[in-house]
């Protein structure tokens, strides 16, 4: 562990882009098609995609890690995505015309920081550890 890498997100129709950041990797990378996450205070657990903006915006890989945030020293689980940032997905979403409305319902976001490994699915916590 100990590797740094940066992320950079576009500004896109998915999300508001996210200017380079550096994280310093503290665990290994959980990667999938998609993670459970819960959202909320009824914590209503969502599918949280990856994002890349090829074919006009279009599911990727999802990415875990315990991280290190640089230069602020902050310490949590980074949920990322493509380089549109990661979608949650909710069919309860409301459709905001004209600016959402040809992506799946839901949300985008740049990253996703999580604070507890409990909120994190078991077979990514095995993982990224606790």
């Amino acid at each position: 562990m100990g590797d740094k890498f940066q992320i950079y997100v576009k500004n896109t129709s998915n999300c508001e882009g996210l200017p380079l950041q550096t994280f310093e990797l503290l665990s290994p990378e959980w990667t999938g098609s998609e993670v459970l996450l819960p959202f909320g205070p009824e914590r209503k657990w969502l599918r949280v995609v990856g994002w890349t903006d090829l074919f006009f915006g279009s599911p990727c890989a999802v990415h875990v890690a315990k991280v290190r945030h640089l230069p602020t020293g902050e310490v949590g689980y980074l949920v990322w995505g493509g380089n549109s940032g990661v979608r949650i997905l909710d069919e309860d979403a409301p459709v905001l015309p004209g600016v959402d409305d040809h992506l799946p319902r839901g949300w985008g976001r740049p990253v996703i920081w999580v604070e507890d490994v409990e909120d994190l699915p078991p077979e990514v916590q095995s993982v990224v550890g606790r």
